[in-house]
């Protein structure tokens, strides 16, 4: 204080004006001034200190909630893969056109169509606009853009909406692993996260992997994701080949897609595009001349765009009023209907690639354990490659030919509902088990992954089941030759009422006449006896195991291990007419069961086979069997008073099989080329009789083959079954089934395996009659006796 004194006493001239007497009062006035200063100073300063004390605090609290994620985020070991997302991926269909060249016929996405592109096929163009307009920075920073970060915390806290915590700081990285992880929850700490996880990415991943994984994940507009897909809806382009007029669409519509698709609002989109185009100049990512270009470029769309900002209007936009008719007007009504016509469905997808997409799922389903659904799930969101192996140009045939109901039927009553018209299908495949071509059903087909008829529907076989069951075992099992007789008879079995009974019964004369026949002719005839006789003496249990276990037949029960199932098709619940088709195969092929196939190969994302068709198939019988019996199916379509007879085809050997259920429902014929096994099936939508619950109005089974066969096949060149060179050709006795003395004059050739061949027929042939009859005469006795 004396120092202040003696510093204002230095300064200025002292002037003395009175001498007066200090006051008391004043004194303690002053005292209590400075009581209430000191108060006051000791308040500001506990507050202060207060203050201080919750800002650290406070501070302290953020450090660990940091702290704690930092270390959540290193002890978890944080990682992501980028093409975690491949597994919503479209799917694609491959098969081969008449040129054999594989051209792409379906894609299948659940939710999201997306195609995976890598990063050198992504135009350079594309990378450009999408980071200029995005993420200037983004070949700078290490996953996080902190200027921008800083300037929208700073929007953040001065903004009074509470909701609009959020301004764009947000990269490229931390744009990815939002789309990627789906963590998109609008709060500070999915913010730190956020960061934390593009920091820990940018380590781990390369810029260019980061933006490959982007551009792949982002959604462009409607089903639209991904920089493939966004390429091929709006440009129909691949992502190579866009202009830099087109990124620049695309960068900008990135931020709200659906706004500014081109779509949807074509002059928000040229807003979008000039925008995106600004920062590309202003970025020096593109030069003047291209900006202008750019800028000036007409966008030509893949769809229909309204209006004229890119500088013309779309021609498909514009509608003539003059020929614009009245919507109402000839409108049909709701109720409206005509059999076999549903035209109102957008069908996408044919017959083939409906059953193709099934097999595949079910493969898939056993390969990974998991059920159809969630396997059918994946595959349409895997970004697989499916090659299937539909013969595009016979199956675009076979398709057209069965939309006309009058291929099948002479005649329909088109207000009939669905469920009383006549149903049809078609199967054809090769000799390696190669499907490769399907017509489901008659008419127009009702839309995509609809009932099936050719590969879903269960239906009875009636005689075709008997080369596959019976006669080919009984070859291969040398208990029949091509000439054996066998009499023309019922069997006694026990009824169903407990009772001794003969059966079966043919169609025409009830039991049969009794005499010994040829086995070829009892297939020629399709009689019911022979085939059961035949059965007989294998046994059911070794036609149901020839069936299902070297046959693929899928459908069977035990309960079809009897002789009415496995001799003359009266199965439980029927067979597959796709699987009917390839136990057929055995007949063309020297004797291999190849399972139906329709793909060959499915490949995953990384083109890495999942699936694939196996070629090495199942010796079902012996060659030399296969081909005495597909010797026997010759004589069903030569001989002219047949109706199979309508099957042959001209320069083309056919052979093949009829069949009728017992009780008329069901109609069936399978054919074979020299190159294709063809199945066909007829019958009503609901299991109706012909004839007794609807009008018997079918055409008749090997007419409709061969209506249909001759669309598929090239019969300008002379086409004939390659003979199996084991098989003996000998004459033979017509009227003993023998081989054939001098003392027969009746004689035809016949096929033998080398180890089972008949003897030599004496000539005098009442005789070898007898001992024909005796011998079945002995054997139908002991089965009477075994009965009881």
């Amino acid at each position: 204080m004396n120092k202040i004194i003696d510093f204002f006493q230095k300064k200025f001239r002292y002037i003395k004006i009175k001498d007066d007497e200090p006051r008391p009062r004043d004194k303690k006035r002053r005292e209590h001034t400075m009581k209430n200063i000191g108060h006051a100073l000791t308040v500001i300063g506990t507050t202060i200190s207060a203050m201080m004390l919750v800002l650290v605090i406070m501070i302290c609290i953020v450090a660990i909630v940091v702290v704690a994620y930092v270390l959540d985020f290193a002890d978890s070991g944080f990682d992501m893969n980028l093409r975690n997302a491949e597994k919503m991926y479209t799917t694609f269909i491959y098969a081969r056109d008449a040129e054999g060249q594989e051209v792409e016929v379906k894609r299948l996405f659940d939710e999201r169509n997306r195609i995976w592109v890598d990063y050198e096929d992504i135009s350079p163009n594309i990378l450009k606009a999408v980071v200029a307009t995005e993420d200037k920075r983004f070949s700078t920073h290490k996953g996080v853009d902190w200027r921008r970060t800083v300037f929208a915390l700073a929007m953040d806290i001065v903004s009074s909406d509470e909701s609009n915590v959020r301004q764009g700081g947000s990269t490229i990285t931390q744009q990815l692993i939002k789309n990627i992880t789906e963590d998109d929850e609008q709060t500070w700490e999915r913010k730190l996260r956020e960061i934390f996880r593009a920091l820990e990415i940018e380590k781990k991943y390369t810029k260019e992997q980061i933006i490959e994984s982007y551009l792949n994940n982002i959604g462009w507009g409607g089903m639209n994701y991904g920089v493939g897909a966004a390429c091929e809806a709006y440009f129909g382009k691949q992502a190579s080949e866009v202009t830099i007029a087109e990124a620049a669409i695309l960068a900008g519509m990135i931020r709200n897609p659906n706004i500014r698709s081109p779509y949807t609002d074509l002059a928000n989109c040229k807003a979008s595009q000039e925008y995106a185009l600004d920062n590309m100049y202003e970025q020096g990512y593109i030069s003047t001349a291209e900006y202008e270009a750019a800028y000036k470029e007409k966008v030509q769309f893949k769809n229909t765009v309204i209006g004229d900002a890119f500088g013309y209007i779309d021609p498909r936009s514009l509608k003539n009023d003059e020929d614009e008719e009245d919507p109402d007007e000839d409108a049909p009504d709701d109720d409206t209907y005509e059999a076999y016509r549903w035209d109102e469905y957008e069908v996408t997808q044919n017959w083939y690639v409906d059953a193709a997409i099934n097999q595949v799922v079910s493969d898939y389903a056993e390969l990974k354990g998991i059920s159809e659904t969630s396997a059918r799930k994946e595959i349409y969101n895997g970004g697989y490659k499916i090659y299937i192996n539909e013969d595009i140009e016979m199956q675009n045939k076979l398709e057209e030919v069965y939309k006309d109901p009058y291929l099948v039927v002479t005649s329909y009553n088109k207000n009939a509902p669905a469920n009383e018209l006549v149903q049809a299908a078609f199967v054809v495949m090769d000799y390696s088990g190669t499907v490769k071509a399907i017509a489901g059903g008659l008419g127009d087909k009702p839309g995509i992954n609809c009932f099936n008829r050719a590969t879903m529907a269960v239906r009875s076989p009636g005689s075709t089941m008997k080369p596959i069951s019976v006669y080919a075992t009984a070859v291969q099992n040398n208990l029949i030759t091509y000439s054996t007789m066998i009499p023309n008879a019922p069997i006694w079995i026990i009824g169903d009422y407990g009772g001794k009974e003969q059966w079966p019964w043919n169609f025409g004369p009830a039991w049969g006449t009794g005499e010994p026949t040829l086995v070829w002719s009892g297939v020629r005839q399709s009689l019911n006896t022979i085939a059961v006789r035949v059965a007989q003496m294998l046994t059911p249990q070794v036609c149901y195991n020839q069936l299902t276990q070297n046959l693929g037949i899928t459908t069977m029960t035990e309960a079809d291990i009897a002789l009415s199932p496995v001799s003359l098709g009266a199965l439980t619940e029927g067979i597959k007419l796709v699987e009917l088709a390839a136990a057929y195969q055995m007949f063309g092929n020297g004797g291999i069961y190849y399972r139906p196939m329709l793909y060959n190969r499915v490949l995953d994302v990384r083109d890495n086979v999942i699936l694939e068709q196996n070629y090495i198939g199942n010796q079902a019988i012996d060659p030399d069997a296969a081909w005495i019996t597909n010797r026997m199916l010759r004589t069903v379509v030569t001989n002219p008073g047949t109706g199979a007879a309508t099957a042959q085809l001209p320069n083309i050997e056919v052979v093949g099989k009829t069949g009728t259920s017992n009780d008329s429902k069901n109609f069936t014929f399978v054919g074979l080329t020299p190159e294709y096994v063809g199945a066909y099936w007829v019958g009503y939508e609901g299991g109706q009789e012909f004839g007794r619950d609807l009008p018997d109005y079918h055409r008749y089974t090997a007419t409709v083959w061969h209506d249909t066969m001759i669309k598929l096949v090239d019969t300008s060149q002379s086409s004939k079954f390659v003979p199996e060179s084991t098989v003996l050709e000998r004459r033979y006795c017509l009227d003993t089934g023998l081989l054939a003395s001098s003392k027969c004059t009746n004689t035809d050739i016949g096929y033998y395996r080398q180890n089972n061949i008949p003897n030599m027929c004496s000539g005098d042939h009442e005789a070898e009659i007898e001992k024909i009859k005796d011998h079945w005469a002995d054997i139908d006795a002991a089965n009477l006796a075994a009965l009881g």
